[in-house]
């Protein structure tokens, strides 16, 4: 299963998503985002007497899709793709399995969302498919209840859906990636914990 997480926009939370997803998961990540922020993690990991996992930068969308060509059909993979528009991150949209749009409930993000959904209409009609993107609440206040605001604006988009799984904003996340260390790897029992827990039964039963 190719599991992507995807947004037009930079700040979401997709490299931190998909660090943790992939430790998670036990499986490689593609990374596509030039500010490389996953590789440096990797070298944090290494440093700090852990085995690095598997990170993949293909240069060019020939060479994306020709390693995605290579790819074993019952190996999962996460693609974490950078916060803008382009070929390269168009190809990845396209060949997911599963699309993962981290969302912060703000009102300044809205427009983001917008766009990037634009960017989905016009791949889908383009490539004459539908695809969908699952919009995860992300990063979100620990004490927030109601996301009433971005639940009508994804409803009224055709090719978003909400996810169930929320994900907030918890100090464990950021502490174990600059460890280098996934949340899922700590021992100890936490909110973070449960909720990357949830995110990833949450995308296995989608797949």
């Amino acid at each position: 299963m190719i599991i992507t997480i995807a947004h037009s926009k930079g700040g979401v939370g997709k490299s931190l998503l998909a660090w943790h997803l992939a430790i998670g998961l036990k499986v490689p990540i593609f990374d596509l985002d030039f500010q490389k922020t996953l590789v440096y993690t990797n070298s944090l990991r290494a440093a700090n007497g852990h085995k690095p996992i598997e990170i993949i930068q293909p240069e060019t969308p020939e060479a994306f899709v020709e390693l995605i060509d290579t790819w074993p059909e019952e190996k999962h993979l996460i693609i974490d793709v950078g916060g803008f528009d382009s070929n390269l991150n168009r190809t990845a949209i396209f060949i997911s399995d599963v699309i993962i749009t981290p969302a912060v409930d703000r009102v300044t993000e809205i427009a983001g969302l917008y766009k990037f959904h634009q960017i989905i209409e016009e791949l889908s009609e383009k490539m004459d498919v539908d695809i969908q993107a699952d919009v995860l609440l992300n990063d979100v206040s620990p004490s927030a209840r109601d996301f009433s605001v971005i639940e009508e604006m994804i409803d009224s988009l055709d090719h978003f859906q909400l996810m169930d799984a929320v994900v907030a904003h918890r100090a464990d996340f950021y502490r174990t990636m600059e460890e280098g260390r996934g949340i899922t790897e700590v021992k100890k029992e936490s909110k973070a914990k449960n909720e990357m827990n949830n995110l990833i039964k949450t995308i296995l039963k989608k797949g």
